[in-house]
C-alpha cells in the first residue's frame, strides 16, 4: 500500500483525488488548511497554511504531513492575486518539505496550454511547474483541459453574470471553445501517476519545465454557444443563450484555441453525459 499526501486536499480536484486514491486502497493524507466536514472515511486530515507567515510552523506541519509518504500530489489552488502566491511560495515549501521528507514522488496538477498565456493565473501556474521541475523529488505535470464545471462561472445562477439569469439570459463566452474534461478522468490521471504508471496510458514528454509531463483533454470540443443549449436542455431551462465577450489575456488564450489539445482527447465522460449525471 503506498501513502499519498493530497497538497489541496478539500478543494474540487483534491477532493477527487482522495476519492480515487482511498478507492484503490491508497493510505491517503489531506493537506489543507482547514479539516472537511465530509473527510473520506480512512484518509487522515492534515492542517497547513502554505501561505502562513509562520514559516517554521508551515515546514513542521508538512514535514509532519509528508513523514514516510511516498508520493506528493499537488492540486493546490488560489484564484485571486494574493492565494496566487501558493504556486510560487507555497509551491517551494512543499517542495523542500518532500525533499527533507524523503518522498519519492510529486505530482502537479496544471493546466493544459499554461505556458502559451499572460493571465497572471497562469503565469503563476507556469512558474509552479518550473519550481516542482527544479526540485530533487521526481515530478510529473498533468496538463488538463478545463474541467467541465468551469462553464457553470457563466451558466450558474451564482456565478459572477448572474444577473443575466434574472433577465431571462443564459451568457457564455463568445468565440471560444472547449475540450472540458471530467473531474474523475483527471483524478485518475493524477493517482496513476503517482503510483509511477502513465496517466490514463498517455506518456509523459518533456514539458517546457523540464519535467515530464503528460496533457490530457476531454472526448470532444465544443463552442461555447453548443454548450449553453446543452447546459439549457439538460436543465430544463428557457433562457435565452447570448454570447458575451470573454475580455484580457484569458479571452484571447481560449479564442486562439490554445487550451485545446485534439491529440490527447483522452477523457471519457463527455459534456453531455457530464450534465446527465449531475
Amino acid at each position: 500500500m503506498t501513502t499519498i499526501a493530497v497538497v489541496g486536499g478539500t478543494g474540487q480536484a483534491g477532493r477527487a483525488v482522495v476519492r480515487e486514491a482511498a478507492a484503490r486502497g491508497h493510505e491517503v493524507r489531506v493537506v489543507s488548511r482547514r479539516r472537511p466536514a465530509d473527510l473520506e472515511p480512512g484518509a487522515e486530515h492534515h492542517a497547513v497554511d502554505l501561505l502562513d507567515d509562520d514559516a517554521a510552523r508551515v515546514a513542521g506541519a508538512l514535514a509532519a504531513a509528508f513523514e514516510g509518504a511516498d508520493t506528493v500530489v499537488d492540486t493546490s489552488n488560489g484564484m485571486s492575486p494574493a492565494a496566487q502566491a501558493v504556486f510560487t511560495a507555497g509551491a517551494r515549501r512543499v517542495v523542500a518539505a518532500a525533499e527533507r521528507a524523503g518522498v519519492g514522488r510529486a505530482v502537479i496538477l496544471s493546466i493544459a496550454g499554461v505556458d502559451r498565456s499572460g493571465y497572471g493565473y497562469y503565469r503563476a501556474h507556469t512558474e509552479q511547474e518550473r519550481v516542482y521541475a527544479g526540485g530533487a523529488v521526481p515530478a510529473t505535470v498533468v496538463r488538463a483541459t478545463q474541467f467541465h464545471e468551469f462553464l457553470d462561472l457563466f451558466f450558474g445562477r451564482d456565478s459572477r453574470l448572474g444577473a443575466w439569469s434574472r433577465l431571462g439570459l443564459l451568457p457564455y463566452p463568445r468565440g471560444c471553445r472547449f475540450q472540458t474534461i471530467d473531474l474523475r478522468d483527471v483524478a485518475r490521471a493524477l493517482v496513476d501517476a503517482a503510483e509511477g504508471a502513465d496517466p490514463l496510458g498517455v506518456v509523459p514528454a518533456t514539458g517546457p519545465s523540464g519535467a515530464p509531463t503528460a496533457t490530457l483533454g476531454g472526448p470532444q470540443t465544443l463552442d461555447g454557444r453548443a454548450m449553453a443549449r446543452a447546459w439549457r436542455r439538460a436543465h430544463g431551462s428557457r433562457r435565452l443563450p447570448v454570447g458575451v465577450p470573454l475580455p484580457g489575456a484569458l479571452g484571447e488564450f481560449f479564442r486562439a484555441g490554445r487550451n485545446l489539445v485534439p491529440d490527447a482527447a483522452v477523457g471519457t465522460v463527455t459534456y453531455d453525459d457530464w450534465l446527465a449525471g449531475r
